[in-house]
């Protein structure tokens, strides 16, 4: 009798579950065996070169197990393609999220501990993960980010560098322009921009790298130009009420040379993890004209702001039996940047 059996496993596709920059199928299945919702991964066995490589995904992963990263449930193949199952999560991805509304500070610092925390242990098993992004950052049961997606992940060599099968253009750091080997700074970068767009809302972000498809066709020149000088992602647009700690943790995160951003992710953590309580819990909102932020307080009163595009600000609070009160010390013709930071400190 042979020692390998070949078993049958039986699903049903759900949904397909779409991804930004995807490089395989994602489906939302039902195990028919284990009556259990899962996700599974489904990859083109054409895209690789060596059968040896057919479950290397699937490897790294599960050599890698932490609280903050996405667990293996299986993996399985057939005659075309590599399945791998991993949990369903209800909650979706911090890309799907980001696109129904801005994240208060405590969870954009919260979200980030935890998937920081997921990459800063792969870094310790001399693992590159290539391709941070909203997308790939999941949401568990337990509202916990976890770091999902190694199908870009390579080792390190003795020297701690590895060169990436391929790049995430719109992830893509500045070192890439002139280099194809890259070290942990790497990573380090693609967190920093996670976290950016996470302060700046997912329109902000691509509205920034569609510009350069004016006309149909993407002006590569120009977009290499503008990461190489740091003035892609603009730094300017991160909103008023993120903490200074964090802009600074992610503005040395996007460094445009790697030497000087962070040398671990657990840099990053120790970076955020220490904020001023009373700005963590303003809701942002935005459009094409007013920028509001509002704060509910322990006793049930609203506070909010609204600032215009000439910056003529209107505050006012909400009641618990909803009438509404101006606040006159910020209701102005025009409020500085320093009266509403004042505003966002006031304890409420």
């Amino acid at each position: 009798m042979s020692r390998y059996q070949v078993a049958e496993v039986t699903f049903e596709i759900l949904e397909d579950i779409g991804q930004e920059g995807k490089n395989s199928d994602v489906y939302r299945i039902l195990d028919s065996a284990l009556n259990a919702e899962m996700v599974l991964k489904r990859i083109n066995k054409a895209n690789f070169s060596d059968a040896e490589q057919f479950f290397d995904e699937a490897r790294k992963v599960y050599d890698n197990k932490h609280p903050n990263v996405v667990e293996v449930n299986y993996a399985c193949q057939d005659n075309d393609f590599i399945y791998i199952t991993m949990p369903y999560y209800q909650n979706g991805s911090l890309s799907g999220m980001m696109n129904q509304r801005f994240l208060t500070l405590r969870e954009i610092i919260r979200y980030s501990v935890q998937f920081i925390s997921g990459l800063h242990n792969i870094h310790s098993n001399n693992l590159l993960h290539f391709d941070l992004k909203p997308d790939n950052i999941l949401l568990s049961d337990r509202n916990e980010a976890m770091l999902s997606d190694f199908g870009l992940a390579m080792h390190m060599d003795e020297y701690g560098f590895t060169t990436p099968k391929q790049l995430y253009s719109k992830h893509v750091p500045p070192e890439a322009i002139n280099t194809r080997e890259f070290s942990t700074s790497f990573d380090i970068y693609q967190a920093g921009l996670t976290m950016y767009r996470m302060c700046v809302g997912s329109d902000c972000f691509n509205s920034q790298f569609d510009s350069y498809s004016l006309g149909g066709a993407f002006d590569q020149g120009k977009f290499l130009q503008d990461l190489g000088n740091g003035t892609f992602p603009d730094r300017n647009l991160i909103p008023t009420h993120i903490h200074k700690k964090v802009k600074d943790a992610i503005t040395k995160c996007l460094e445009v040379d790697p030497d000087n951003r962070f040398e671990t992710a657990l840099e990053i953590i120790n970076a955020i993890s220490d904020v001023d309580e009373n700005y963590l819990d303003w809701e942002y909102e935005q459009n094409e004209h007013i920028r509001k932020w509002s704060k509910r307080s322990s006793s049930g009163v609203l506070h909010c702001l609204q600032i215009d595009t000439d910056r003529k600000s209107t505050a006012f609070k909400i009641g618990t039996t909803d009438k509404r009160t101006a606040t006159a010390n910020y209701s102005k013709d025009y409020l500085t940047d320093a009266e509403l930071k004042r505003f966002l400190r006031q304890s409420i």
